[in-house]
């Protein structure tokens, strides 16, 4: 789900970051309720955070609670981003999540950067020898693109369990 919005609030607890996150339309309200309760990467403005989306609120906007976990560098990551007015937010479906996971993966066993990973996965050449650079994040591929890259990360991750 990609949508915009902003970090209404931020509360450090014992043992978690609560995140209010509002956005500004109803439309996503469905497929935000099918996410209530799971774990899912949540990208506030590139920044991706690994968070259990707790409630759904729904007044004159759509207002969503975040739990993520306690790291020193995402409450200020969380801090700086309070001051803007406008984000992009991308919530991952569950194929991107399972999409991001075997990038991990694959991405550990071959000792890269997962970025660099699917950089060099997602680049193809085209007719008259044109390259068509790759993405760097899961969030940017298409839904065929996807398909394609979770292919090749099988085919890697088999390679790699036969070695």
């Amino acid at each position: 789900m990609r949508t915009t919005g902003r970090v209404a609030s931020f509360t450090v607890n014992k043992k978690h970051i609560s995140v209010r996150v509002e956005i500004p339309t109803t439309e996503g309200v469905e497929e935000l309720r099918k996410y209530k309760g799971k774990t899912k990467t949540v990208s506030l403005d590139g920044f991706k955070i690994h968070a259990a989306i707790d409630s759904l609120a729904l007044v004159k906007n759509l207002s969503s609670l975040l739990h993520a976990p306690k790291k020193s560098f995402t409450a200020r990551k969380l801090f700086l981003l309070m001051e803007k007015e406008t984000m992009d937010i991308v919530v991952s479906t569950d194929f991107e999540d399972k999409l991001l996971y075997f990038l991990d993966t694959v991405a550990a066993k071959r000792t890269v950067n997962a970025a660099d990973l699917l950089y060099e996965l997602s680049s193809f050449k085209r007719e008259g020898d044109r390259i068509v650079s790759g993405k760097r994040s899961v969030f940017d591929l298409s839904e065929s693109q996807g398909r394609v890259i979770m292919d090749k990360l099988s085919g890697l991750l088999q390679e790699a369990s036969r070695v």
